[in-house]
């Protein structure tokens, strides 16, 4: 019998995308992998995941059994550990960490320690223990040791060893770390080649968001922010993905319209089954940045921004972003209006791209 540890390494080659999550151990990041695992043994349905609609079915998008995990992060607490608190929580089904126990130990091996930037004066995300705390505290000893430019240096190649240990085509990295406050304005966000002067200067002038997205960018690989609100966003970064020929989607995070298999019809309340298979109930008119939501839509963007990297797209690409509530920052105004338009817009531009055989 095939054991994941073969599965994961045999995965490789073309077609394989690797998705790495920044925040891989908080509540989202672990209820994407632990879902992500249940759908390639056919454990659960891909309730949720918009990109699973047949709308979507002549788009050359990865399938969910080529999607490979791997991750950074401050807190240490195990995925596997993670998991059956979020099960005992209700976010994912009773016993489900268990079934997928050995995928998610070979997740874990995959995961790395994280950064801090110019904004981490603040609280860690819900799931950090005090042993994460700790942790935390030694880790951001380290980084005072080493200047922004080291520490993207790092990352960068944590993400290369991942491609290339595995043989990935391609990376798609996705930030789902909270939301710091703005770093201060300054001069070096503006252009990239103002930045690289500043970072070679040792000048210490990134939020931790940024230090991911330029790791990722020059690792060539795929880059999501999904925590940044539209006015804090960096200039150099998309212009740094243009360079590179890569996607940059940025959006707010929020869930957007979510494909869920409703049970009770109602205005005010119904009862929903969530992504991967939990059953919730909320308000019918507002869908929040709970992690069961929100791992099929980082399941969804994974899928997207893989097939616009194949077609070759690169620089900021406003088009995943409609999965969010509202627009893209940069949507133009057709892209507006309500989400059965916003979801046609997606459809079409999926089936639209054109990607080598």
């Amino acid at each position: 019998m095939t054991t994941w540890d073969t599965m994961w390494d045999t995965l490789g080659g073309r077609g394989a995308v690797g998705v790495w999550l920044v925040g891989a151990r908080g509540s989202t990041g672990t209820t994407t992998i632990v879902g992500a695992l249940a759908l390639r043994a056919g454990l659960v349905r891909p309730t949720g995941c918009v990109t699973a609609r047949r709308d979507f079915a002549s788009a050359s998008l990865p399938r969910f059994d080529e999607l490979v995990f791997g991750g950074h992060d401050i807190a240490r607490t195990p995925l596997a550990e993670r998991a059956e608190r979020l099960a005992d929580e209700g976010v994912v089904p009773p016993g489900l960490p268990r079934l997928v126990r050995d995928g998610l130990l070979a997740a874990e091996e995959e995961v790395r320690p994280g950064a801090t930037g110019a904004d981490d004066d603040r609280d860690r995300p819900s799931g950090e223990n005090g042993r994460d705390r700790k942790n935390r505290g030694t880790q951001e000893d380290r980084e005072d040791r080493e200047d922004q430019e080291e520490t993207i240096r790092r990352l960068t190649g944590d993400l290369l060893s991942f491609r290339r240990r595995l043989g990935l085509e391609r990376v798609v990295v996705i930030d789902l770390a909270p939301p710091g406050p703005a770093a201060p304005p300054h001069p070096a966000h503006l252009s990239s080649s103002t930045l690289r002067r500043a970072l070679a200067a040792g000048e210490r002038i990134l939020p931790s968001g940024a230090l991911y997205a330029c790791a990722a960018l020059r690792a060539d690989c795929s880059y999501v922010d999904l925590t940044t609100p539209p006015g804090r966003r960096l200039p150099a970064l998309a212009e740094l993905a243009s360079e590179r020929g890569v996607p940059y989607v940025a959006g707010d995070g929020a869930t957007g319209a979510r494909a869920h298999h409703v049970r009770r019809p109602a205005r005010e309340r119904v009862s929903a089954e969530d992504f991967p298979g939990a059953r919730t109930a909320r308000r019918s008119d507002r869908w929040s940045r709970e992690p069961a939501p929100a791992a099929s839509l980082v399941i969804d963007l994974a899928r997207l921004v893989a097939l616009a990297d194949r077609a070759g797209l690169h620089g900021p690409v406003p088009e995943p972003a409609l999965l969010f509530d509202g627009t893209a920052p940069d949507a133009s105004a057709d892209r507006a209006g309500p989400p059965g338009g916003r979801y046609a817009a997606l459809v079409a531009w999926a089936r639209g791209l054109s990607v080598p055989v």
